[in-house]
């Protein structure tokens, strides 16, 4: 699979128009668009839900550029002033994830929200957003896979010097793998969010499929990434996190699962 990455999509005016902007804003809108649906079927007030929609975009991206820079500290070490500069790339999507649900924890519990309820009309939404990102993974270079055979069918290689993925060799396809299987939780949520057993079901299991799918593509990844070694093995910082999430997540849905069968 021969691929030429697109960092920037196209000049505008003098001005570089880089495809992961356009993907983040492409993404957010077909997330509002999606959510939009569920307020409406699920009948909950807009004026309550859409500044919570603006509130959980701000701290994802704060928390998201936090947690990277952290990661890479050393490189904005020299220059705290980097760390603002959202637009030249560099998120960890968990720390999004954190922040996020932090401000929605708050946020929930001031105006009295249902917690589970509220949870299951944004999953379909976010699952849509975290796709349309990944899809933008594969125009900059990001998250790029180790090396692998060119026999392998779905192997990518990239030539754009502009980007960060290694050039002219093949790839394992790590951003598709992480598109198409959020494009399958989102399916499965789609599909399963009017006949849920119970408040909360459709928002854990959004969350157990991303966190299980992305812990086993992990392993194929080759960009710069926190490692650590456990029992002989390295796992990301990614892994470690979701793993606990997946846990929590799972949990929860077992819980709600006997208690609305007992």
């Amino acid at each position: 699979m021969g691929e030429s990455m697109r960092p920037i999509l196209f000049h505008l005016s003098g001005h570089h128009i880089h495809s992961n902007h356009v993907t983040l804003l492409l993404a957010g809108l077909l997330a509002l668009f999606v959510i939009s649906i569920e307020m409406s079927r699920m009948e909950e007030v807009p004026g309550k839900i859409w500044p919570l929609l603006i509130l959980l975009i701000i701290s994802g991206l704060i928390g998201a550029r936090l947690l990277y820079c952290i990661d890479f500290r050393v490189q904005y070490m020299c220059s705290l002033r980097n760390i603002f500069k959202f637009w030249k790339g560099g998120t960890a999507l968990y720390g999004g994830v954190i922040f996020a649900f932090i401000t929605y924890c708050i946020y929930i519990t001031w105006q009295r929200l249902n917690f589970w309820r509220i949870g299951d009309m944004l999953a379909p939404g976010a699952t849509v957003f975290v796709f349309v990102a990944r899809i933008g993974c594969i125009l900059v270079g990001c998250c790029y896979g180790k090396p692998c055979s060119r026999d392998l069918p779905l192997a990518m290689t990239f030539n754009n010097y502009s980007a960060p993925a290694p050039k002219f060799i093949p790839l394992y396809p790590t951003q598709p793998l992480f598109a198409a299987t959020t494009l399958l939780v989102f399916v499965v949520l789609w599909l399963r969010r009017k006949r849920k057993r119970f408040e909360g079901e459709i928002a854990l299991i959004g969350i157990s499929l991303y966190t299980l799918f992305s812990f086993f593509i992990e392993f194929l990844r080759g960009d710069p990434r926190v490692l650590y070694q456990i029992a002989g093995i390295g796992f990301s910082q990614n892994q470690i996190i979701g793993t606990l999430i997946f846990l929590v997540a799972s949990g929860c849905w077992v819980a709600g699962y006997y208690e609305e069968e007992g």
